[in-house]
């Protein structure tokens, strides 16, 4: 059975702010960017385990797209969801609150 996928507001906030400061140099690349990374993690739905968890936080999974982008996200088994918490982009410094 597949799990259902939630986005987080967290995370669409990430994904707003990363999207507009790719279109500020390239409008199509930022919509090919959000597209991806929405269908990407759309495709947690199925065996959403696949990716490694988290040394610091164990119960917290991520995947990375085009290099240096990171999304992070909870499986909630029980509830048959995927919560997909945060975007991050690897050329920023620190790490995302989670």
């Amino acid at each position: 059975m597949d799990f259902k996928v939630i986005f987080k507001e967290s995370f669409l906030e990430d994904l707003e702010i990363i999207v507009r400061r790719i279109a500020v140099h390239d409008p199509t690349a930022a919509v090919r960017f959000g597209e991806t990374v929405i269908k990407t993690s759309e495709n947690l739905s199925f065996f959403p385990e696949r990716h490694p968890r988290v040394r610091q936080r164990w119960e917290i999974r991520r995947f990375i797209i085009k290099e240096h982008f990171k999304v992070f996200y909870r499986v909630l088994p029980e509830l048959k969801t995927v919560e997909i918490l945060r975007l991050w982009d690897g050329h920023q410094e620190g790490i995302p609150r989670l």
